[in-house]
């Protein structure tokens, strides 16, 4: 098999949790969509956002708007941080957004053929599920970035506004 043929067959993605009470969840997103994994540092909030708007973050002299994926996909959200929280900064068609989450795992190489499709018609954050991908006895949910800020474009658009006033 040759090195192209391996490329096609698979992909890497960074591995993150999402702790809703005590159940850990696993997520991955492709690699290529993040520019940066950093630790939560200061996170300046903007009155009268979305709650997953959690803010906007200076980024080497760019204002980056923060959303808590947690809170996005609908499960609770901690009021508090922990040390292992980290903010990865997704680059979408050259615009940077941090996504809020509570712990980052690993980077992984996936194979194409191990993510399935992920279950219809049941959950309301569906459009935000690439496919779930099976890995060992865990299952891993592979998200769309690119869905997930397209769909908050609008409520950051309105925070950042906020912001500069």
């Amino acid at each position: 098999m040759s090195v192209q043929e391996t490329a096609l067959d698979s992909f890497q993605v960074v591995t993150f949790s999402l702790t809703d009470g005590q159940k850990k969840e696993e997520y991955a997103i492709p690699i290529e969509q993040v520019r940066e994994i950093r630790a939560v540092e200061s996170i300046t909030q903007i009155p009268n956002s979305k709650s997953y708007v959690k803010g906007i973050m200076n980024l080497r002299g760019l204002i980056v708007p923060v959303i808590d994926v947690k809170d996005k996909l609908g499960m609770k959200s901690n009021a508090e941080s922990n040390a292992k929280q980290r903010i990865l900064v997704a680059d979408l068609r050259n615009s940077l957004a941090g996504l809020l989450v509570d712990e980052v795992d690993h980077v992984m190489r996936i194979q194409t053929d191990s993510v399935d499709d992920p279950p219809q018609n049941i959950l309301d954050s569906n459009n935000y599920i690439k496919g779930i991908v099976k890995v060992s006895q865990r299952l891993i949910v592979l998200l769309d970035v690119t869905k997930l800020l397209e769909d908050s474009t609008s409520d950051i658009t309105e925070a950042m506004k906020g912001a500069k006033q």
